[in-house]
């Protein structure tokens, strides 16, 4: 029979347990995560400086605590003694700041996106031209796929909605929700892109099929597959990537143009990213960003 216990017999817990409070496991987390915002270092670099600081900051403020400091006082000299000021984030943005911002720094951010997207549209347009030449080298007639015309056609509707968006824009300068209609070019763009995988993959599985009937054919077959595959999506890629560019172009255009136009009037920003949706109306901005919101 279990002997009944009272409560006086109940060992007591030691007071300082009593009192004892769970330890907060990230004491310094809301000063870490507003130098993260400060620190504008490659974030390798950054994670390796703030990793660095929290158990510096940890081991610091525990030492202090072991000299007799409440925890709270503690900490706060740990951040008085540790925490960068603003000269030093300056300094180590400095010292990680990666060679190619190095060598664009004296660029303005606006001239140095114009650069850059410039590059990228020069380096596309020479990527078309090469495919351009090669392909017309090629007999591509010869061994082409069933789906090559839709890619085809499809391509001819692209070339259409390019010729359309562009003498509204550039001849008639009409350009209400421009952005939004240059849409289009994209939708046909992927639209052949698919179209061509889709083929490729349909004259394979058709290939597949016949081979397993008779496997003698695969000398004479695979050949044939694999150059109008190869032609296939040679031309859905160059259709496409003309598609882009055309899309591209015109848009980085509008950004610019955009703006200008609202930071002339004072208005804020507009969401004016490539393909983005506009604001209907300039003279009822959208509510303006708070202090703490970068742009």
């Amino acid at each position: 029979m279990n002997a009944e216990v009272s409560p006086r017999e109940l060992p007591s817990r030691p007071p300082e347990l009593a009192q004892a409070r769970p330890a907060d496991p990230k004491p310094f987390q809301a000063t870490l995560r507003k130098l993260d915002r400060d620190l504008t270092v490659p974030l390798p670099d950054r994670l390796r400086i703030l990793r660095e600081l929290e158990f510096d900051l940890e081991a610091l403020s525990d030492e202090i605590e072991a000299r007799g400091m409440p925890a709270a006082e503690a900490r706060a000299r740990a951040l008085d003694a540790l925490v960068p000021d603003g000269a030093t984030l300056r300094e180590l943005d400095r010292l990680h700041a990666p060679h190619y911002r190095r060598l664009t720094g004296h660029f303005s951010p606006g001239r140095l996106r114009t650069i850059e997207r410039s590059a990228l549209a020069l380096g596309t347009a020479v990527v078309l031209l090469t495919e351009t030449f090669l392909l017309l080298r090629v007999d591509w007639f010869r061994h082409a796929s069933p789906f090559l015309w839709p890619v085809l056609g499809l391509g001819a509707l692209l070339f259409a909605a390019i010729a359309t968006q562009s003498f509204r824009l550039w001849v008639k300068h009409d350009h209400q929700d421009a952005a939004a209609s240059f849409r289009i070019i994209l939708f046909l763009s992927g639209l052949t892109l698919a179209t061509s995988i889709f083929g490729a993959l349909a004259d394979f599985f058709r290939l597949a099929g016949v081979l397993e009937a008779e496997p003698g054919l695969a000398g004479s077959l695979l050949p044939e597959w694999l150059a109008g595959s190869c032609v296939l999506l040679s031309f859905s890629l160059l259709l496409a990537l003309a598609g882009g560019l055309a899309w591209f172009i015109p848009a980085h255009r509008l950004a610019l143009v955009s703006g200008a136009h609202a930071e002339l009037l004072g208005h804020p920003l507009p969401n004016i990213r490539p393909g983005a949706p506009q604001s209907p109306d300039l003279a009822h901005p959208h509510h303006s960003r708070s202090p703490g919101e970068s742009s």
